[in-house]
């Protein structure tokens, strides 16, 4: 497994150098009409995310485009992570990825991917891609950017400062940090008080008792450092919930594009991008739970009677959730039966 990610860590470094060097050689005046699109990345550069998603859908546009556009990542976000939708339908960055869930009454038929028991990023990716963007024509909610790509994180889990889930009474009382949508209203009806926040905050409101804990897909522990600020993990067969996620293109940068550029990276992306996603997120998943076992931290899957629960609970939204959609003249039904297909969550 460290093999692997160190090939795609070093695949996305030579590559950078060969794109450095290649710019070097090239005339000055080659350079100046090469667009750069400028990508507003919030996550760690060390991240498995980062090297084996991004930088590696980068190296891709990079090399299809033949070097006519470059992707430079900045050195640091220009905001905080619910910020980027506002930040690419304004043209501040050309490129950025976010999670719907900051802005759930703006994506509301991106909510198929976020209910509970979907499985794995693998299967869950691919349904979302699929279903969100044909069937339920998810380039309508994103109408202020170019759209490049629909993704899914791997199943969320609960991780826990000095509380543990045994039965339905445990979660009344705790203060969870969510992404929002779904999960943050999943966890109010469990009785836990819902704490929005960005993932890059919750180390610290761990350290402080300001949460109780998290909710998280495994990757994140390591990914954004609490895994020694965790003492129990709470895992819901299929995951207690997902996060949706795109990855867009300024309208202002589109314009800045070949037409023939723009179409090759649009539909490379559309191909490519959630493929990436799900590996990149299932094998971090992988470590990421490693990383809890290793540190000895108690991981237990929810009992019968929390589960059907939480079923219940979540077969509720996902009702509301269609009927919703059919009043807006999409078959909600149907689209959430196709994705249990492709996912063989249920």
């Amino acid at each position: 497994m460290t093999k692997n990610a160190t090939r795609f860590a070093r695949r996305g470094f030579l590559a950078g150098a060969a794109l450095g060097t290649a710019a070097l050689a090239a005339p000055s005046v080659l350079r100046a009409q090469t667009p750069t699109l400028r990508m507003s990345s919030w996550l760690p550069p060390a991240s498995l995310i980062t090297q084996n998603l991004f930088a590696i859908w980068a190296e891709d546009i990079t090399n299809l485009t033949q070097g006519r556009v470059s992707i430079e990542f900045l050195e640091s976000p220009l905001g905080p992570p619910p910020a980027h939708l506002d930040l690419v339908e304004s043209g501040q960055a050309d490129l950025v990825y976010s999670l719907h869930g900051y802005t759930p009454e703006r994506f509301t038929r991106a909510r198929i991917g976020q209910f509970s028991f979907l499985g794995d990023a693998y299967s869950a990716s691919h349904a979302f891609s699929k279903v969100y963007g044909e069937l339920l024509d998810a380039e309508d909610e994103h109408e202020g950017m170019t759209m490049l790509g629909l993704f899914q994180h791997g199943p969320g889990v609960l991780m826990l400062k000095d509380k543990v889930i045994r039965g339905p009474e445990d979660y009344q009382g705790l203060r969870v940090r969510t992404s929002g949508g779904y999960i943050g209203g999943l966890m109010e009806d469990l009785g836990a008080e819902n704490v929005p926040m960005s993932p890059t905050a919750v180390r610290q409101a761990l350290i402080d008792g300001v949460i109780d804990g998290v909710a998280f897909p495994y990757e994140a522990g390591p990914a954004f450092n609490v895994v020694d600020q965790i003492t129990f993990v709470s895992e819901l067969p299929g995951g207690y919930y997902n996060a949706t996620w795109f990855l867009g293109l300024s309208r202002a940068a589109s314009e800045r594009l070949d037409p023939a550029d723009l179409e090759l990276i649009k539909s490379h992306s559309a191909q490519t991008v959630h493929v990436l996603a799900a590996k990149a997120f299932d094998y971090a998943d992988y470590l990421g739970l490693e990383a809890f076992r290793a540190s000895g931290i108690p991981v237990e899957r929810t009992s019968t009677e929390v589960t059907e629960y939480i079923r219940g609970l979540g077969e509720q939204y996902e009702s509301r959730w269609s009927e919703d959609l059919s009043s807006n003249g999409y078959d909600g039904a149907r689209a959430l039966a196709f994705t249990r297909r492709i996912t063989g969550g249920g």
